[in-house]
């Protein structure tokens, strides 16, 4: 008697916790970040851009693959890089670039962004375990592809609105983490010269 109550209240629980979180679909997305540190291009190593970059009306970034300069990137399982830099509203009606020049690494960190629906995203983080008779099912969200994204913070003295080059690659972050830096120069080619301190 006493274990049919149990399964019984067991079953109960189950059932008022799946009840309160949506597991179906809506219209919403949302990007979740997760911020470790990282050494692929330590802070005082260079990047130096050899020939002008344009950036196209509207755009505020670069992209670079199999080294050449894309509107997109192209190959979807690659790795990416591109520079991103701030542009006044007044600008991004015109087509801009990005010059040829030397820039500093200040700070280097990972990040990796999923796009989900938003009650998947919020399920993702809970895992409910539920009896039922001699098993128990878990309802989990395991996650998928995400942008693994290395980001370098960088700067100039004569171009101050270059802020970021970025490099990245989609996919299982159980597969693999972000680009070697071998994968970047790869990635970026005759176009970016990569000079890592020592």
């Amino acid at each position: 008697m006493k274990i049919m109550k149990l399964r019984k209240i067991s079953r109960a629980i189950g059932a008022m916790a799946l009840a309160a979180i949506p597991l179906t679909g809506f219209g919403f997305s949302a990007a979740v970040s997760f911020h470790t540190s990282t050494t692929q291009v330590p802070a005082g190593s260079t990047v130096t851009i050899n020939e002008t970059l344009a950036v196209a009306p509207g755009k505020a970034k670069t992209y670079m693959q199999r080294g050449m300069v894309v509107d997109r990137i192209a190959h979807t399982y690659e790795p990416y890089c591109y520079f991103a830099l701030k542009r006044p509203r007044s600008e991004m009606g015109n087509a801009g670039a990005i010059q040829a020049e030397a820039f500093k690494v200040e700070k280097e960190y990972r990040r990796m962004e999923q796009m989900a629906q938003t009650p998947r995203t919020l399920a993702s983080s809970i895992s409910i375990g539920i009896s039922m008779g001699g098993g128990t099912w878990l309802a989990r969200n395991e996650g998928g592809p995400q942008n693994l994204n290395y980001y370098m913070d960088i700067s100039s003295a004569t171009q101050p609105t270059v802020s970021h080059f970025v490099c990245g690659v989609f996919s299982d972050p159980r597969e693999r983490g972000i680009p070697s830096l071998d994968e970047i120069r790869k990635a970026v080619g005759a176009l970016v010269t990569i000079e890592v301190v020592q």
